[in-house]
């Protein structure tokens, strides 16, 4: 009964390593039938965390462009009072000018007015001075005359 206990352990035992050789195949073809899909979770692993990266990426550069917007926006606002005070700027010297113009004409008017002015009386008192000239020459020969007489 030993020799059929061992005989039977034995039998046991070979039909034991006989299934475990069964389920070592059986988990070597699950791995290698699970490579593949190891593979692609690994691949979709990557392509998740470079989603992301892409995404915080993305939201970076329209926050940029945001930004930049508003700066250009910003810098358009100013050109734009820049371009008002020189307009203003403009406007006045327009006027200055004008003015200028005006105030100038009205200034060589008074000047040429003067001119003539004092020409005419220079002319005029020449021309009294002659007369009186004339008039103290008339005078000396009516008194030559006089005391000659």
């Amino acid at each position: 009964m030993g020799d059929q206990q061992n005989n039977d352990l034995a039998i046991q035992i070979a039909r034991f390593g006989e299934q475990l050789r069964s389920v070592a195949t059986s988990v070597e073809d699950i791995k290698s039938s699970v490579k593949p899909v190891a593979a692609l979770d690994r691949a979709i692993a990557e392509m998740s965390i470079h989603n992301q990266n892409a995404r915080k990426d993305i939201e970076l550069l329209w926050g940029r462009v945001d930004k930049g917007k508003k700066e250009r926006e910003a810098l358009e606002e100013r050109i734009g009072e820049v371009d008002d005070r020189v307009a203003a700027m403009k406007n006045t010297a327009k006027g200055a000018m004008w003015v200028l113009g005006v105030v100038l004409g009205i200034v060589q008017t008074f000047m040429v007015g003067s001119i003539v002015w004092v020409f005419t009386h220079i002319n005029e008192g020449d021309i009294l001075n002659r007369l009186q000239q004339q008039r103290l020459e008339v005078l000396e020969q009516t008194m030559t005359k006089g005391t000659k007489q």
